[in-house]
């Protein structure tokens, strides 16, 4: 998506700082006899051209309401938080200063001190101080898309549960949103609330609860700092709505923005000339800026995007693992510090690889569970046949989990027992964990057509059942056509309950937008996805997943879901979140994950480890990617 123990934060008062490097140029001056010599490295490459060829598209261009690994991993690029995580390392620990220079944490965890860094302009030219930290807090906070990211900043700053729960409970904009939210932000500008502006350059956020990923949850994308002059010129802000220009336009303190945005063609980047980092930058990567464009463009074919970066129409492409055994030598990965790309690659003249490297990201198949869903396919609203327990069950068993590893993914990953990842904090060993057993499946199965009515919910849906993925992933294709093939197994077996019509199984591919946008208006009822940690804390699987209003929970209607304790299970979130004592914290995450198996919300498919291919003359400052976030285009260079 191991726990984000934040580095050197402690409990008592201290602060963060990190060394600077400071740089010592040396000239060697060689005197003989011919007379003296300046040695000189080559010039720094600049005026460059990056073509990276990928699939989907973002789903905003605003951070505080988009959630999704594409634009957050544009949004990387773009705009900045106030503590980020070393760019060249595997490090999950965001104590790195960027718009700050430094933190205080006082001693009981609730408040957070940060000194911000001076002289940084947005790229309108406005000038980056604490008021514009403020003003950002308080814009996430209004708008909140209850789909998008805000909920990992409002439930522990002080005051905003009080706002959340108006907007899962009434709506965005609704009247307890709007009160509720500006009864906080005057709070703020008393002295009294969540977001104060000490001076000019110091700003305090106080928390409801200690709560020891709050610096690595506003590390995330949400936590991105944009324009206040830019927002108000075009817009403003308007409580629970989104800003159709933020929606689609950005400005923001990175090294690159945004000058063109094509759905379903391209993103352009442009390099921002007056990047207020771009000098320090070059102390580590000297070759810093040298990409003055990036063109991001979609591509759904596999096969013609290899055959780009292969005719170097392409420096970088997404390159899925069922294709690995075209590129990847099956090298096993090198100390990731002494990894120049070429090690694991079959063609290192041409492509280089980086492969098989831990990651905390995670595949699951979902279910919409509510009473009645509106189609996609079928075009009308049906009884939901996976709001029957036994019928989630049954497609849990009926799932080849080991085929869709080893064969399909190529041994890019490995079974678990979510919602949180092996390796992490929190992950209980001895999980329960679903099978490919068909037998299981089919004793499920006749449960569900016996006791359930199955069958007569089936008739509703015209006997047809639609397993959905986003097109152009071949992983979750194959995936969707595994499980299709293992409930054609069970509906062939000779003791298989047979409903009154043949039922009718199809896999259906949804363009990326408009797929997160079926799933989130449960207009889809089993369709997969993948999860990238916004944090690593196991807080960030479970509230999404688990939580009656995380982004998952909601979008399953997990508080609808027939024999769902809703109530129960919160609490367990809530408790596990606030708690600094580490065996509570684990019996809690123990409780919640076999809660979500014993409820069959989710088919776990997958934990995946890396594969990232470029071109051979793609250097990109020790691959670039953080396993935090996206690459980071500033630091590449190509020869």
């Amino acid at each position: 998506m191991c726990i984000m123990t934040q580095g050197n934060i402690e409990k008592e008062e201290h602060t963060i700082q990190r060394n600077q490097i400071i740089a010592v140029v040396v000239i060697v001056v060689i005197v003989g006899a011919a007379g003296a010599y300046l040695l000189m490295t080559p010039p720094r490459p600049t005026g460059q051209t990056l073509v990276w060829e990928t699939i989907g598209n973002p789903d905003y261009m605003d951070p505080h309401n988009n959630y999704e690994s594409f634009g957050s991993w544009v949004h990387y690029n773009v705009y900045e938080t106030l503590y980020t995580y070393e760019f060249d390392s595997l490090s999950t620990d965001p104590t790195v200063p960027l718009l700050a220079e430094d933190l205080t944490i006082s001693d009981d965890g609730l408040n957070y001190t940060f000194t911000l860094r001076q002289g940084v302009t947005f790229h309108d030219g406005t000038p980056f101080n604490a008021s514009c930290v403020q003003y950002n807090f308080e814009r996430m906070l209004a708008t909140f898309d209850p789909s998008g990211p805000v909920w990992m900043v409002a439930e522990p700053i002080l005051g905003g549960a009080a706002i959340e729960n108006a907007v899962y409970g009434s709506g965005p904009g609704s009247d307890d949103h709007v009160g509720n939210f500006t009864e906080w932000a005057d709070a703020n500008e008393d002295g009294t609330g969540a977001v104060l502006v000490l001076d000019t350059y110091t700003v305090r956020i106080r928390l409801a609860y200690p709560y020891v990923p709050f610096l690595a949850s506003i590390t995330y994308a949400v936590g991105s700092m944009i324009s206040p002059t830019f927002v108000e010129a075009h817009g403003g802000i308007e409580i629970g709505a989104h800003n159709d220009y933020l929606d689609d336009n950005t400005c923001g303190t990175g090294p690159y923005m945004v000058t063109e945005w094509t759905p379903d063609v391209n993103i352009v980047l442009a390099r921002n000339e007056n990047y207020w980092r771009a000098a320090s930058a070059r102390t580590d990567f000297p070759n810093a800026g040298a990409i003055d464009e990036v063109i991001i463009k979609t591509n759904e074919d596999v096969n013609s995007r290899i055959l780009n970066i292969q005719a170097e129409e392409a420096d970088v492409v997404y390159w899925p693992t069922t294709h690995a055994t075209q590129v990847y030598n099956n090298a096993s990965p090198p100390a990731f510090s002494a990894n120049d790309g070429t090690q694991q690659s079959l063609t290192p003249n041409t492509l280089k690889v980086w492969a098989q490297y831990p990651t905390f990201n995670i595949a699951s198949i979902h279910f919409t569970m509510s009473e009645t869903m509106n189609e996609t396919i079928l075009g009308k609203v049906v009884e939901n046949p996976y709001k029957v327990i036994n019928l989630r069950k049954c497609l849990s068993h009926a799932f080849d989990y080991e085929t869709l590893i080893d064969t399909v993914a190529n041994g890019f990953g490995n079974q678990f027992a979510g919602p949180i990842p092996t390796g992490m904090f929190g992950y209980p060993e001895d999980a329960s964990t679903y099978s490919y057993d068909i037998e299981e499946a089919v004793s499920y199965w006749n449960d569900a057509m016996n006791n359930n009515d199955l069958d007569t919910i089936l008739a509703n849906n015209s006997y047809t059942l639609v397993f959905y993925y986003n097109s152009g992933n071949t992983v979750r294709e194959n995936a969707q056509l595994l499980l299709a093939d293992g409930l054609r197994a069970v509906l062939a077996h000779d003791d298989a309950v047979q409903p009154t019509e043949e039922l009718e199984i199809q896999v259906q591919g949804l363009e990326w937008s408009n797929y997160l946008h079926a799933a989130i208006a449960g207009e889809v009822g089993c369709w997969m996805i993948g999860w990238a940690p916004d944090y690593a804390d196991p807080d960030n699987y479970v509230a999404p997943y688990a939580k009656s209003t995380g982004t998952f929970g909601y979008w399953a209607r997990l508080a609808q879901s027939p024999g769902w304790d809703a109530e129960e299970v919160d609490g367990w979130i809530d408790d596990a979140a606030q708690s600094l004592d580490e065996d509570e914290r684990e019996t809690l995450y123990a409780q919640i994950t076999e809660a979500v198996y014993e409820h069959a919300a989710y088919i776990w498919v997958y934990q995946g480890t890396t594969l990232f291919v470029t071109g051979a003359n793609v250097y990109d400052g020790q691959y670039a990617c953080n396993p935090m976030h996206g690459a980071y285009f500033f630091h590449m260079y190509k020869t």
